[in-house]
């Protein structure tokens, strides 16, 4: 049987969660106020704590920390009334896993609560597993490792580490946090929390208002029509390119990612999402993760000068070249990009914005999308000419290109060594080459 401790000053509150959790199953604790809360807690052991951020005495946010010194992988639910939210969303990026708003919804309640429950368990899992590899003395290098067979299963990670060269530490954020802006296809204000997770369990998406979550692979692809998206069953996450490209920049392989459906376009690029990234840290993990090695090259499409084709062949490292091919004065534009480092992506990739022309602008809109489309955070072209702002980059939109491609490609879940050239292709055109590589390189597809 769970243990839920509750610590709120209010009398009702107490009493109404405790009557939802107890005709649940669950066995249930009070306190009504920090002091009290946090001598249960160390007596009782909870495994999640409902905690209210008003409170007399120490106050919510303070007794968090405190549960967090001693528990640092405690399930914590923030409970925020009289309009404090935005303080619930700092008790979220110290540490809380979750929050919610009153007047509470017993749906939501137990919605929450089952996920945070569920989070505990992956966490008590994986930390079973480091135990058991802190036995052995010292990590096999790279190369022992490629001579050794090992399979690592997770969740949403399978792969099989024998006769790999290409190795890469697995990592994850040090922090939870949260970021806001709009839709681009709903137009609908929306945001995005991440909150870090063990090794092996992959990227992961969340939708706020549905139990479960995506693993970002290339399986649960849903659709390339003007943006990328991935949905199992009833699950869906839109619009979520670009922030992979971060992740795969950032070398991020373990990363829970809630949303409302999309994930906010801010400015049409992805430098706010570096930011984002930077802000909340970047912690690197003991456990390794096997690379894909592009050992020989594949086509699809027209490889000539003006034809429309992707190619990935073999490549000591990772580049991405695109060429954009439209009318004057845009004309004919590539740029050659090689990952050596976030820093370059930060600095050469990220700043490049979304871009659309005015025919397929007019399009989306009769087909109720680009509702979020901006003057600000979109890229308007009519007739070889952008209308509405100056680029950043004379190559900005072959740039944008390329980071779709790089988002794009993170759906194998491993970071790739080889060299991509394209050119007239877009998300379509990357998914086919995906499951090519995929059938190509993975084994048991993946």
């Amino acid at each position: 049987m769970n243990k839920i401790l509750i610590i709120d000053d209010e009398k009702n509150i107490q009493v109404s969660l405790a009557s939802i959790l107890g005709d649940e199953g669950y066995q249930v604790f009070l306190a009504a106020n920090g002091e009290e809360g946090l001598e249960k807690f160390k007596n009782v052991k909870p495994d999640a704590v409902f905690l209210d951020i008003w409170l007399p005495g120490i106050d919510g946010l303070e007794t968090m920390r405190r549960i967090l010194a001693i528990s640092p992988l405690q399930i914590i639910i923030m409970i925020s009334g009289h309009g404090n939210i935005t303080t619930a969303v700092s008790a979220v990026k110290e540490g809380a896993y979750d929050f919610l708003e009153k007047p509470l919804s017993i749906d939501k309640v137990m919605f929450v609560l089952k996920r945070g429950l569920e989070y505990k368990k992956v966490l008590d899992e994986n930390m079973k597993l480091k135990s058991i590899l802190n036995r052995v003395d010292e990590v096999p290098s790279p190369a022992a490792a490629g001579r050794e067979k090992r399979g690592y299963i997770s969740n949403d990670m399978d792969y099989d580490m024998e006769d790999t060269k290409f190795f890469t530490k697995q990592r994850t954020v040090t922090k939870s946090n949260i970021i806001y802006g709009i839709g681009l296809h709903s137009g609908q204000k929306t945001g995005m929390v991440i909150n870090p997770l063990p090794a092996f369990s992959g990227i992961r998406f969340e939708n706020i208002t549905e139990d479960g979550h995506i693993p970002a692979q290339i399986e649960y692809l849903d659709t390339t029509s003007y943006a990328t998206s991935i949905r199992k069953d009833n699950l869906e996450a839109k619009t979520i390119e670009h922030f992979m490209a971060t992740l795969h920049a950032a070398g991020i392989t373990n990363l829970s990612i809630k949303i409302n459906k999309e994930v906010p376009i801010v400015d049409g690029s992805a430098s706010q999402f570096c930011e984002f990234i930077r802000a909340s840290g970047i912690e690197e993990q003991r456990e390794l993760i096997p690379g894909i090695v592009i050992s020989k090259t594949l086509v699809l499409g027209d490889e000539s000068s003006d034809g429309k084709y992707i190619k990935v062949e073999p490549y000591d490292g990772f580049s991405v070249k695109y060429t954009i091919i439209y009318p004057e004065p845009i004309g004919r534009k590539s740029y050659t990009f090689v990952m050596n480092s976030f820093k370059d992506f930060e600095r050469e990739i990220a700043p490049a914005r979304t871009y659309g022309f005015v025919e397929e602008f007019n399009k989306l809109s009769q087909m109720g999308l680009a509702e979020g489309g901006r003057l600000n955070n979109f890229i308007l072209i009519d007739n070889g000419k952008v209308l509405n702002t100056q680029l950043r980059f004379e190559e900005e939109l072959a740039r944008h290109k390329i980071l779709d491609i790089l988002g794009d490609f993170y759906l194998l879940g491993r970071p790739i060594r080889g060299r991509v050239t394209a050119q007239k292709t877009g998300h379509a055109d990357n998914a086919r080459m995906l499951k090519l590589i995929q059938e190509s390189f993975l084994r048991k597809g993946r």
